[in-house]
């Protein structure tokens, strides 16, 4: 197509052969010019929904990884007690499990785009409360944060249904590598900027500034429609969603609006009556349980298990959340690139999650390489057993109840990890209560997963009356 304007019109246009322009390439590299600028164009509008939707998602766990480091200030400070530390840090998992059937039934009434956007609105709002200087308000502002990430938990593989179905390992790998990117940052330049800010300001911080950003680039991208609109939290989508017509890139048009037939939504009864649900919620479960476990025991068991200082073991036991920013990524290339099926992706992926407790009570000197896999595996495991719940899921209002539910169940049992080993331990002395516990988890997780793949029902109907 002529970008000449005399060419547009159908009028000719022949320049003079004496013209010193005629043959010259300028026209043409003007054209090949306006064609590239169109393509970049292009590709960077079709980016911003995924780099929208991983702005969003990177606010999912780092304004609470970010009191840890600060813990010691905050204590000394606010005149905390060990305990009263210890219970500040599980605030956010309990809350996980608590609120998770309450934050799926205020979805259910929410725009998708608004609910996203009140989401990173309640945990701006709760690490300003938790910063306001009192103990209370430390726990109450811990808390309001929490409830704001339950829901993100919740809207992340909703967005991914709706808008990156196509490329759903892809997306659901990036979205767990974009927490554990932006916990790493968190936990390691915390204490740093508090020692320029305070650890209000830090604790603040790593809350108001990435959230105000990704607020308005979700706005930008994901505007907010009127709520008798399609693109409802709680409402079917279709049975697959269209993408932007159907294209390789797999991403739905900005706003969502998938233009197919709604279909009848589940009621949550049917939810509850479908065995692969219980099962995912088993092995996201036994999963949590070793990950907050290993993440609260892992750096005391390896200062005495491997004889390292204190220092040292906090550096070793990094390890574990380092490699868990890159195993996410490698779920698309094995499924993708490498066209592996989703049962030899999670075999894989499991059995690097039993090397860890199993091989530390082997061989404890090796830690590295147990940290190593570990770490990718606990990494992969949520994306690929989340890319399994959007598969198995034909509309939101399941996609939203069996997240809830897995969710729900996942989390609780979480919160009773760290507690249960320390139990363990006062009446079993030594680490192997600690990776024998961890490795029934897994063993647990890795049997769940595995028949959760191979089955490949959808949730039932409801009884027509």
């Amino acid at each position: 197509m002529s970008s000449d304007p005399a060419g547009s019109t159908g009028g000719p246009s022949r320049p003079d052969p004496g013209d010193s322009r005629a043959g010259h390439p300028s026209g043409g590299d003007a054209g090949f010019g306006s064609s590239r600028s169109r393509l970049q164009q292009t590709a960077w509008q079709a980016a911003l929904p995924a780099i929208s939707f991983l702005l969003f998602t990177s606010m999912l766990r780092s304004p609470i990884t970010a009191i840890p480091p600060l813990l010691d200030r905050m204590g000394a400070d606010l005149a905390m007690t060990p305990s009263a530390m210890g219970a500040l840090s599980s605030v956010p998992v309990l809350c996980f499990g608590v609120l998770t059937p309450f934050a799926s039934a205020v979805l259910r009434r929410l725009q998708l785009n608004s609910a996203a956007l009140w989401t990173l609105a309640i945990i701006v709002a709760g690490a300003v409360i938790r910063s306001l200087g009192s103990v209370p308000a430390a726990f109450a502002g811990t808390a309001v944060i929490a409830a704001g990430m339950t829901m993100g938990n919740l809207i992340a593989p909703m967005v991914i249904a709706r808008n990156f179905r196509g490329r759903t390992a892809l997306m659901t790998g990036a979205y767990s590598a974009s927490v554990n990117v932006a916990v790493t940052l968190s936990t390691a330049l915390a204490a740093p900027l508090a020692l320029v800010i305070g650890w209000q300001g830090s604790a603040m911080a790593w809350a108001i500034v990435p959230g105000v950003a990704a607020g308005i680039v979700w706005w930008r991208v994901f505007p907010p429609v009127r709520r008798g609109s399609q693109d409802h939290a709680g409402q079917a989508t279709g049975s697959p969603p269209a993408t932007s017509a159907s294209s390789a890139d797999g991403v739905m048009p900005v706003g969502g609006q998938a233009a197919t037939a709604p279909v009848e939504p589940l009621r949550s009864g049917r939810i509850l009556a479908w065995p692969l649900a219980w099962i995912l919620a088993t092995a996201f479960a036994a999963h949590t349980f070793a990950y907050y476990s290993m993440v609260a025991w892992l750096p005391t068991a390896l200062r005495e298990v491997a004889h390292m200082g204190e220092s040292g073991a906090g550096v070793a036991s990094s390890v574990f959340q380092i490699t868990a920013v890159f195993g996410p990524l490698m779920l698309p290339v094995m499924m993708n690139r490498l066209g592996w099926p989703m049962l030899g992706v999670m075999s894989i992926i499991c059995g690097c999650w039993l090397v860890l407790p199993f091989g530390m009570l082997v061989a404890p000197g090796l830690w590295f390489i147990w940290c190593f896999f570990g770490g990718m595996a606990q990494g992969s495991f949520f994306s690929a057993l989340f890319t399994i719940v959007i598969g198995r899921t034909r509309t939101a209002d399941e996609n939203r109840r069996l997240s809830a539910l897995v969710q729900t169940v996942g989390y609780i049992v979480a919160a009773t990890g760290p507690v249960l080993v320390g139990m363990f331990r006062e009446s079993h002395p030594g680490w192997t209560p600690l990776f024998g516990l961890v490795g029934l988890g897994t063993v647990v997780m890795t049997v769940c997963a595995i028949f959760g793949v191979r089955d490949t029902s959808r949730p039932p109907q409801p009884v027509s009356k």
